[in-house]
């Protein structure tokens, strides 16, 4: 199977927006359950300067097992689109873990943010 289907109900789509100066994205994802990253889409308003997008993990385990998932140097982009495996298997993540998210925004950009992610179920932790 590739890709999201409708009927689905575990996939969750999360969006955030920044807008004007001092809009710098500074956001997280988590989930109380074992969960997949699916899919990230960033939109800015206008060509970006010389800056970076990233996605880190924030793991629940502690600072030793962080981890930077990706990074797109964004100079002169205005779209960004990155699927974790196919779209539907997505990078997994334990109950806890946070995905945080991040961009400088210094050219004071309008910018929307959506993640998809599924839920894979509860689990104890180890």
């Amino acid at each position: 199977m590739s890709g999201i289907t409708v009927n689905e109900s575990n996939v969750r789509f999360e969006y955030f927006t920044g807008t004007g100066q001092g809009a710098a994205m500074a956001v997280s994802v988590s989930s109380d359950e074992l969960w997949r990253l699916m899919q990230v889409r960033l939109h800015l308003s206008g060509a970006s300067a010389a800056e970076n997008f990233t996605a880190q993990i924030d793991s629940h385990a502690g600072a030793a097992y962080d981890c930077v998932l990706l990074t797109v140097a964004m100079n002169a982009l205005t779209d960004t689109t990155f699927m974790f495996g196919d779209g539907s298997d997505g990078q997994i993540l334990y109950q806890g873990d946070a995905v945080d998210f991040a961009y400088a925004n210094t050219n004071g950009l309008t910018w929307g943010l959506e993640v998809t992610w599924r839920s894979v179920g509860s689990s104890a932790r180890p």
